[in-house]
């Protein structure tokens, strides 16, 4: 059998794949399933950084908007945060494990969302590409005002990688 053929260089690589379009996510995802290598220099906070430089914000690969379950009635329980696809790469968002309809999307940053239950005073910070979902604690409020947001806690971070902390 012979040797394989040599692999192209790291920052030969990288070049090439800072031309694919940033409006399809799936090219991307495409190229970092085809090997280790190039899953290596993909999702490496180098390439991520150069390829923010390179092509400015990423794109919106959707939005969360909230709908009322059937069965539950408006003042009783709140709508249920759904994720909306913008392009044609389907990440799977798991919006399908909600097992009730307690909960709405109060504030969305850094790839985190924030989801909010006044009533039963709950607060969940959910990674919809991971499906990671992490508890707060509820913050004792001298009245009934509020305002919240996700924040980015990592020291010296300039947000272009934050998400992936």
């Amino acid at each position: 059998m012979p040797p394989p053929p040599p692999s192209l260089p790291g920052e030969l690589l990288e070049e090439i794949f800072l031309r694919l379009p940033p409006d399809e996510p799936a090219c991307l995802v495409r190229a970092s399933l085809s090997s280790k290598l190039w899953l290596g220099l993909l999702s490496g906070p180098r390439f991520r950084g150069r390829y923010h430089d390179h092509h400015g914000a990423p794109p919106m690969l959707g939005f969360l908007r909230g709908f009322w379950l059937e069965g539950c009635h408006r003042g009783e329980k709140g709508p249920v945060p759904r994720f909306t696809s913008t392009v044609k790469f389907g990440a799977r968002i798991p919006d399908d494990e909600w097992d009730d309809c307690d909960y709405s999307a109060w504030d969305c940053r850094h790839g985190r969302v924030l989801l909010g239950d006044a009533r039963n005073s709950a607060l969940l910070v959910w990674d919809p590409m991971t499906g990671c979902r992490r508890g707060l604690d509820w913050p004792n409020l001298v009245d009934d005002s509020r305002g919240v947001a996700v924040l980015c806690a990592l020291s010296g971070c300039d947000h272009r990688t934050c998400h992936a902390a």
